[in-house]
């Protein structure tokens, strides 16, 4: 019997890691944290990368650090179980008076679209001007306000100067654009443009019919299926027209492609601006668009892509911009760039280095490409002609506004509170819902975006990634009826 007490109590010994470490996994408190930080390594947090953008580690007084010399880098992080619901990502960092540190966590996998959050901003932490009060203690928007004003954010929500008197920053201002003088264009026109990959464009509709008829092609440069959709969303959020973009059944990277035609047509919509998002593979090329809309303005980027099996030749293509800094860059081992801007010429000398520009002029700039194989990333539209240019979003703050513009009187802003630390690390954090993120290889993840580094020569110091994961607390006996069940699918899995 003694012997039989024993046998049991060294079993359940040898056991008890494992139970506790099942436990931990199943997180019954509804929390789980797990963290980087230079020179070790996490089975949840992997490195930033690219390598070639992050010093090695380094040793200080307040800890271990990497230094970020060049943006974006990125990091993913694998859930310690799948029925989390939340992150909270937190970031222990020097940010040394550089324009902006920002997060974002990856929202679409073929469109490789992030969420972006600021973290930190030297422009408007410096800034002077009055702060108006937030009666939501909960809330980041924050209103900057160049005159005394007697107000708070909600009553500067409620009544709007106008928007040419407001710059926001990771802000989305509410209200709606209106162009009392619009007059629909009256008949189609046709840009024959080749785009690459997933884009979004806005434009204007009031009186009129919606019509877009879309000519791409699959590809089939890289393995995998090719897959997407067309969507046209109004100024609610609500999608209006939808077509999906199936695979033309060639998952190899052969080099053979595919053509296909998709046409949407809408009626009888309300004045208003109306969003259409165009989410497709690296391996989904846009060839032509023929729309009876005025206006055809993308957001923030424009990959021009190639035109080899296309056209016999390759050719130049135009643009209209407003964007005041723009990224450069060319994926072919062999391409050398030349783009027009304005009165200057950018060169792209190689493949995967980001070349940047500045456009210190107001207004729009017109701009032409060599070739294909360019693509170019900036706050701001970009058109195909000027005359399909229009941006109904007040002015971004970039590291270019000017803020001491007279027509400028306020800045409307989501921005994290500054705290530092015992250490003397600044700590800032967001928390991004996890319905909202995409996966990769089965890791979330997320983009550390420096605006500026470039042009401020600085770099940025980061001591720590820690992501707090968020579920429904459970017990613990719940806890251990979920782990067996889990124990028993895995056996079951391994067995049959």
């Amino acid at each position: 019997m003694k012997n039989t007490i024993a046998k049991s109590l060294i079993v359940f010994a040898a056991l008890l890691p494992f139970i506790w470490l099942s436990l931990l996994s199943s997180s019954p408190s509804g929390e789980r944290s797990v963290s980087w930080i230079p020179g070790s390594l996490s089975p949840f947090v992997q490195s930033p990368l690219p390598a070639e953008r992050v010093s090695g580690a380094q040793d200080s007084d307040r800890g271990a650090y990497v230094s970020i010399e060049s943006e974006p880098v990125y990091f993913s992080v694998f859930p310690p179980s799948d029925d989390f619901t939340s992150a909270e990502v937190s970031l222990e960092f020097d940010p040394h008076d550089a324009f902006a540190v920002e997060l974002g966590g990856m929202t679409n996998l073929a469109a490789y679209a992030f969420d972006f959050r600021a973290l930190s901003n030297a422009k408007l932490e410096n800034l002077s001007w009055n702060i108006l009060p937030n009666a939501d203690s909960e809330s980041a928007l924050t209103v900057f306000a160049k005159d005394d004003v007697k107000a708070a954010v909600q009553d500067f929500v409620l009544h709007q100067p106008a928007r040419t008197a407001v710059v926001t920053y990771r802000a989305t201002l509410p209200g709606t654009y209106r162009e009392p003088s619009y007059t629909p264009l009256g008949h189609e026109q046709t840009f024959s443009i080749s785009l690459r990959g997933s884009h979004e464009y806005v434009t204007y509709i009031k009186n009129e019919l919606f019509h877009l008829a879309l000519r791409y092609q699959d590809i089939n440069r890289t393995f995998g299926a090719d897959e997407g959709y067309v969507r046209v969303y109004d100024e609610s959020g609500t999608v209006m027209l939808e077509r999906t973009i199936t695979d033309d059944g060639n998952i190899s990277e052969d080099q053979t492609y595919s053509s296909h035609d998709l046409v949407l047509d809408g009626k009888n919509w309300p004045e208003g601006v109306y969003r259409v998002e165009l989410s497709g593979t690296s391996d989904i090329m846009w060839r032509q668009f023929i729309t009876n809309q005025r206006y055809m303005a993308f957001k923030n980027r424009l990959y021009v892509g190639d035109d080899v099996g296309y056209l016999s030749t390759d050719r130049k293509t135009s643009f209209t911009t407003n964007s005041k800094s723009i990224a450069f860059e060319t994926f072919h081992a062999d391409s050398a760039h030349l783009v027009t801007l304005g009165a200057s010429t950018v060169g792209i000398p190689q493949s995967h280095v980001l070349t940047r520009a500045t456009i210190p002029d107001n207004g729009t700039v017109t701009g032409i490409t060599d070739a294909g194989d360019i693509k170019m990333t900036g706050e701001g539209k970009f058109a195909p002609v000027a005359s399909a240019f229009f941006d109904p979003d007040p002015r971004p703050l970039t590291t270019q506004t000017n803020l001491e513009d007279p027509t400028i009187r306020y800045v409307y802003a989501n921005l994290s509170e500054a705290n530092v630390n015992a250490d003397g690390w600044r700590v800032a954090d967001t928390t991004f819902s996890l319905t909202d993120l995409a996966k990769e290889a089965g890791a979330y993840k997320f983009a550390l975006s420096l605006p500026g580094l470039a042009t401020d020569a600085q770099s940025v110091d980061v001591h720590r990634f820690t992501v707090t994961f968020h579920k429904e607390p459970i017990s613990i006996f719940a806890a251990i009826k979920l782990e067996l069940r889990r124990w028993r699918d895995a056996v079951y899995d391994r067995l049959f």
